[in-house]
């Protein structure tokens, strides 16, 4: 993990709406969070910041969430990915997700909501290491980016995080 007190986690998805218990914990400074639309957009943060967990869809505003992954297991291989799934375990459409996943390097399928608790487990932290990282409140400013030229996607986060 990152020497920052919270971890950076980056959230690849067109569907900004998806992530609210994420907002809600990077507004309380559990985590610093960092939300693109785009596959372009997520390797600027690459190259410019240590990232702990990458949480992307499959489907991108500029490439597949597929094509992504491989991009950043070639440039960060250290860090965590999961691939969002819509279906929750069980279905075939998350299996075989899940089996696609696995071929592009991605460390875990998680199914949409994703909270904090999916961050927890797929960090791997031990769960002494989870209460004083994740779980303190007030450690760390509350901390989430957008990219400057997303008006609708900006205004969207903002009505998550006030409502």
């Amino acid at each position: 993990m990152s020497t920052s007190i919270s971890p950076n986690v980056v959230v690849v998805d067109p569907r900004f709406d998806a992530y609210k218990q994420l907002a809600d914990s990077a507004r309380l400074g559990r985590i610093n969070l960092h939300i693109r639309s785009s596959g372009a957009e997520a390797i600027k943060i690459a190259r410019r910041r240590t990232v702990d967990a990458w949480l992307i869809a499959a489907d991108l505003d500029d490439m597949s969430g597929h094509d992504l992954v491989e991009l950043l297991r070639s440039r960060a291989a250290e860090a965590k990915v999961a691939m969002i799934e819509a279906e929750g375990p069980g279905s075939r459409h998350h299996t075989v997700a899940e089996q696609e996943a696995a071929a592009v390097g991605a460390d875990v399928v998680l199914t949409q909501p994703i909270s904090l608790r999916d961050l927890e487990e797929l960090l791997g932290l031990p769960v002494e290491e989870r209460s004083k990282v994740l779980a303190a409140t007030g450690a760390a400013r509350a901390f989430v980016t957008l990219p400057v030229g997303i008006g609708a996607a900006a205004v969207s986060i903002a009505v998550l995080l006030l409502g």
